[in-house]
């Protein structure tokens, strides 16, 4: 079998480098590497490609991070920071994307253009029982009444790192903040009920 090498290790070294020696980031990478094919091996497989993404590349990754962190006597909230960092790191290219087509007006119109099409193909609706809520010229928007990421993290004992995928949400969101905001009332990470999405037009000055 194909060894799995962790989804932008190479950033998550760069970012550890400069909380520690690039000799200690080196060996931190490599022991999150070890934990992560551990847990790969013991996880049951997804036939589903977007859910093997969001398991494998984002949720599996994160949980060893977290899990070196806190054998290494990290305190909890600066584990999480630091996780925080790393997860940024993860979406650097979705950043770019997000902060260039953000500074048109228009990026509106596209994200309304291709949210269900591309929240169908990437969250899938089983698993995140989603609610699509009726567009209207400035908002698109969208329930969700279950969490993936919230189920699966439960089950590894670290549902509080949920929230911190919800973060994620909002980073990419303000990056395009020109033409675009993201509001929120609740997610299930944070303890709401539902997540609530709602994609507002910013109307130019």
């Amino acid at each position: 079998m194909k060894r799995k090498i962790i989804p932008n290790a190479k950033r998550w070294k760069t970012v550890m480098a400069r909380q520690r020696s690039p000799a200690e980031a080196a060996s931190f990478l490599a022991r999150v590497q070890a934990r992560y094919e551990e847990l790969i091996s013991q996880a049951a497989s997804y036939s589903n490609r977007a859910l093997r993404i969001h398991f494998e590349d984002n949720i599996l990754p994160a949980v060893a991070a977290y899990s070196i962190l806190m054998m290494d006597g990290v305190e909890k909230d600066s584990a999480l920071e630091l996780l925080d960092r790393l997860l940024e790191a993860s979406l650097e290219s979705q950043r770019r994307m997000y902060r260039f087509w953000g500074r048109f007006q228009f990026f509106f119109d596209m994200v309304k253009l291709v949210l269900k099409p591309m929240m169908k193909m990437q969250y899938p609706e089983e698993e995140w029982k989603v609610e699509w809520i009726d567009f209207t010229p400035d908002m698109a928007g969208l329930n969700y009444h279950a969490c993936f990421y919230m189920n699966r993290l439960s089950e590894y004992g670290l549902a509080e790192l949920t929230p911190h995928f919800c973060r994620l949400d909002d980073f990419l969101a303000a990056q395009a903040a020109p033409s675009l905001r993201l509001e929120r009332t609740q997610t299930i990470g944070r303890g709401g009920s539902m997540c609530d999405f709602r994609y507002i037009r910013v109307k130019a000055n």
